[in-house]
């Protein structure tokens, strides 16, 4: 943010001269990779992968809070030993709830982080392309910046359509 204001005042500051050679360009990285095809392929296989763990996450739980209930329900009637043995199982149970949904969370960031990483490397090799082409002076980030005026140019939806193989 700092790097955008001090950009944004020097070329502020420039000359009216200096200012006509220069093209800014932006892009919505965020929404090119949201929309590319292989966006919404990387997107819906995560809905499916935490549709999957969800279902999982979600029968443990259920499956231990009838455990702990069954467990409130008769411990009045158990002996001291076999209270300590049910609490000794429920806690390990809850243990092992507890992990799976680290481990889910931990999965599912993983492969956001893999799938991300491959696709942001080619978004930013094209639109240094595109912003080549366009003869950009500077190609910024559309989420950093606080205003984008007329003579602006916002490269998004190109290099969106050149990811997808649309000419």
């Amino acid at each position: 943010m700092r790097r955008s204001l001090a950009l944004l005042l020097a070329l502020g500051a420039a000359t009216p001269a200096l200012a006509a050679d220069v093209k800014l360009c932006v892009i919505d990285a965020q929404s090119a990779l949201n929309e590319t095809n292989e966006g919404k392929a990387a997107r819906d296989r995560l809905e499916g992968m935490y549709a999957s763990k969800k279902t999982e996450i979600e029968k443990m739980q259920t499956e231990l809070e009838k455990e702990l209930g069954d467990y409130e329900q008769r411990k009045m009637i158990l002996s001291d030993a076999a209270k300590a043995e049910q609490e000794k199982g429920l806690m390990a149970k809850q243990q092992k709830y507890q992990l799976a949904v680290m481990n889910a969370e931990q999965e599912m960031q993983q492969t956001y982080g893999q799938l991300l990483a491959g696709m942001e490397e080619k978004l930013l090799k094209v639109a240094e392309a595109m912003g080549a082409k366009q003869g950009c002076t500077l190609l910024i980030p559309k989420e950093t910046t606080i205003y984008v005026g007329a003579g602006v140019v916002d490269l998004t939806q190109q290099v969106i359509n050149d990811l997808n193989g649309v000419k």
